[in-house]
C-alpha cells in the first residue's frame, strides 16, 4: 500500500475499530511477554521478519521461542510499545493490510518514580491481517527500525 495514494480503498470505520482493539490487546499481551499468548495472535504459520533479521520466524512455536527469549535477554526491564497512525487498507471482507508506527520505551524494573523511561526504537509495522472465525490474526509482518539500532 502506498500510504501518499489517498486513492487506496481504506478499511470501513467498524472494521478499524476491530484492529486497533486488536493491536491494543496485542501490545499488552507483548508488554507482559507472554511468548505462547503473543503467538497466538497471528496465524498458525503466521510469518514475523524484521529488515535486519537473516531469517523470518515462521509458526507459533517459532514466534513463542522468539518472544521468551527476548523477555530473558530484557530480564529487569519493562519494555513498553506505542502504536500510532494505523492506516488499514481492506483488501477483502476478511483480509486488510495495516501499516502503523510503532515506538518502544524501556523503563527499569521498579517503580516509574525510581527509573528513567528511554526511548529504545521507532519501527514502521506492514502487517496482512486476516479474520477466521470473527478474530483477527497477524498472517505476515513486517518491520523496518529507523536508524542504526541493534
Amino acid at each position: 500500500m502506498n500510504t501518499h495514494d489517498l486513492t487506496t480503498k481504506l478499511a470501513p470505520h467498524n472494521i478499524y475499530l476491530e484492529i486497533q482493539q486488536f493491536y491494543a490487546l496485542q501490545l499488552k499481551i507483548l508488554d507482559r511477554g507472554d511468548g505462547e499468548q503473543w503467538a497466538r495472535t497471528f496465524t498458525p504459520d503466521g510469518v514475523f521478519q524484521a529488515a535486519d533479521m537473516p531469517d523470518p520466524l515462521t509458526g507459533r512455536a517459532t514466534l513463542t521461542k522468539a518472544i521468551e527469549h527476548q523477555t530473558l535477554k530484557h530480564e529487569g526491564l519493562i519494555l513498553r510499545h506505542w502504536l500510532g497512525q494505523l492506516t488499514i487498507e481492506q483488501l477483502d471482507d476478511n483480509t486488510v493490510h495495516a501499516q502503523s508506527y510503532v515506538m518502544v520505551y524501556v523503563i527499569p524494573n521498579q517503580t516509574l518514580l525510581d527509573g528513567d523511561v528511554h526511548f529504545r526504537h521507532h519501527t514502521l509495522c506492514n502487517d496482512k491481517l486476516t479474520r477466521t472465525n470473527g478474530t483477527w490474526h497477524v498472517n505476515n509482518r513486517y518491520v523496518t527500525t529507523d536508524g542504526n539500532y541493534k
